[in-house]
């Protein structure tokens, strides 16, 4: 009775038993198979945190410029916070269970985009920052483009290698849930709700970071000022359009720099440039708009436009475009040059028509027979009415040296720039009494007191004119030694221009070679003697040296007869 008993306990308890092991066991399976999702969908929220801190990684050494009113230390900030997400988020999926190999090729891809973000880094907040060579950035921008695109790439295949974890999961948990008994299907169905609520409640943050990762990309493509797209949308919209299949009509490529802007800003004040600049870029972009074009700012006083039209209308939304970024006031003007340069017929790349257009723009702002030229001539007249030979002096220094900047390989604007400062290097002599300047032999301590101030004066003078502000520091530093010996500054080395001490050699071998007062001319191979004697310490000796293999070459050696006082 008992024994029997008790075997029918136990064969009432098998079942139990064997429905509580397949529940137990149930549960398990359907509760480890949630926790791979949860981790799973989690993984795909950091990668999301990944791609973000790989965007801001990308833009922030571009966006740390000190000329665009950013902040060095900041932006150094969060490249180093970037990096080190980058990094230990990649370390935490290692951990994850994503296959090694994704994660080490994602490692290389990082290690390949820092030091293009430190070279970029330096050059925006170094020697003038992005506008002094914009060959460069855009070398650096397109560098950084496909290094951080490789980088999320990589990340992409973490993130496809989570989501196939999830979806495995997520069908293991409904396959087991669907074999179990029936009895199972309440803790079934109370499991599958709360897996669903969390799947969309990951999604749901998967959107919101999504949409907070578009609002910072496009407030990394847009000018706060003005907002006009900045250097990074000109860089992205132009490859792009590049890409389209399309030659007709054809790209056109417009580069505007501001004339008169930095007197402005100097004048009146930061706050009033930037207002002017706001109210130019919203002028320009509404002429962009009526022209179905687009409008940037690239730089400090530096706009572009960018549109796909026939040569025709090019040419009348430039003159627009120069419209709107025209302004003046009670003592005041602003306006602009410009370079265009066409896609694909003049250029076939971003990086050749960016040159282009940036060359033909500076050509245009240092070489056409307008402001620059009048005002320059005005100043050499006054100069030539105290001494009508000087003007051939200042003709003869500036061929000198407009041919010496071309062997030494300078730009064709900077060129433009060092012949003009050369012209003028002596228009502050306007200001030193015609006693000193005429006297036959040599000056006094106080009359070279007077001499000295030429150089500071000069640049005063062309300054004052907004066509010739960019030759003022040429012209200052005309007169300075290498050895810091010279005057008005006493500067030394490279910290004098380069265009100065072109300038310097080219007037110490014009003044040798010509008739004087008190000496006849120097021959052309003792002078040259004279130059590589000196050179190190009052001349620069690279300058010296190409000076003198110029010489050689053109074997045309022409003498003239001004008065010149160093």
């Amino acid at each position: 009775m008992t024994s029997g008993w008790i075997r029918s306990k136990r064969s009432a308890l098998v079942p139990i038993v064997v429905v509580l092991m397949l529940t137990v066991g149930l549960i398990l399976v359907i509760r480890g198979s949630l926790d791979t999702v949860r981790s799973s969908r989690s993984a795909q929220l950091q990668v999301t945190s990944l791609k973000l801190s790989l965007a801001n990684l990308q833009f922030a050494p571009f966006d740390s410029d000190p000329a665009l009113g950013s902040s060095p230390a900041a932006g150094l900030a969060a490249i180093d916070t970037d990096e080190r997400a980058i990094s230990t988020g990649l370390a935490a999926r290692r951990q994850g269970g994503v296959p090694i190999a994704l994660v080490k090729a994602a490692r290389a891809d990082l290690a390949r985009l820092e030091p293009v973000v430190a070279t970029a880094y330096r050059t925006a907040t170094q020697n003038g920052g992005l506008a002094a060579d914009p060959a460069r950035v855009l070398s650096l921008e397109e560098l950084s483009i496909v290094n951080a695109g490789a980088l999320s790439q990589a990340i992409t295949k973490i993130a496809a290698a989570d989501a196939d974890r999830a979806d495995a999961a997520q069908s293991h948990s409904v396959f087991g849930a669907a074999g179990g008994l029936l009895m199972l299907m309440a803790a079934f169905a109370f499991f599958y709700l709360r897996a669903l609520s969390s799947r969309q409640a990951v999604e749901r943050l998967a959107r919101e970071r999504e949409a907070l990762l578009g609002v910072s990309v496009g407030e990394a493509r847009t000018d706060p000022l003005t907002g006009l797209g900045n250097r990074r949308a000109l860089t992205d919209d132009l490859a792009q359009w590049i890409s389209q299949d399309v030659t007709d009509p054809e790209l056109m490529l417009a580069l505007f720099d501001l004339d008169g802007f930095k007197q402005y800003n100097d004048t009146f004040g930061h706050p009033a440039g930037d207002a002017l600049l706001e109210r130019l870029g919203s002028r320009l972009l509404d002429a962009a708009h009526r022209r179905s074009a687009a409008a940037y700012r690239i730089g400090g006083d530096e706009f572009c436009v960018l549109a796909r039209c026939s040569r025709e209308n090019g040419g009348n939304l430039v003159n627009e475009a120069n419209d709107a970024l025209h302004d003046d006031g009670d003592g005041w003007s602003i306006g602009s040059s410009h370079g265009v340069a066409w896609i694909p017929s003049d250029a076939t790349t971003a990086r050749e028509a960016l040159k282009l257009s940036d060359k033909l723009m500076y050509v245009e702002k240092t070489g056409r027979s307008s402001a620059s030229t009048q005002v320059a001539d005005a100043l050499l007249q006054v100069l030539a009415e105290q001494n009508a030979s000087l003007d051939d002096h200042v003709e003869r220094v500036a061929e000198l040296a407009g041919e010496l900047a071309l062997d030494l390989g300078l730009a064709e604007h900077e060129v433009q720039r060092i012949r003009l400062a050369a012209k003028l290097h002596d228009v502050g002599k306007a200001a030193i009494p015609a006693a000193i300047l005429d006297k036959p032999g040599p000056l006094g301590p106080q009359e070279w007191e007077f001499v000295r101030r030429h150089p500071a004066i000069g640049a005063r003078i062309v300054s004052a004119a907004p066509a010739l502000v960019s030759t003022a520091p040429l012209i200052l530093s005309s007169h300075e030694r290498v050895d810091g010996q010279g005057y008005p500054e006493g500067l030394a080395g490279e910290e004098i221009p380069l265009g100065a001490r072109i300038v310097s050699v080219c007037d110490a071998f014009e003044a040798m070679t010509s008739n004087r007062s008190y000496r006849p001319a120097m021959a052309v191979d003792e002078a040259l003697k004279e130059l590589r004697r000196h050179r190190g310490t009052q001349f620069d000796a690279a300058v010296v040296d190409a000076f003198c293999q110029s010489r050689a070459a053109r074997a045309q050696i022409v003498t003239a007869g001004p008065f010149l006082i160093h």
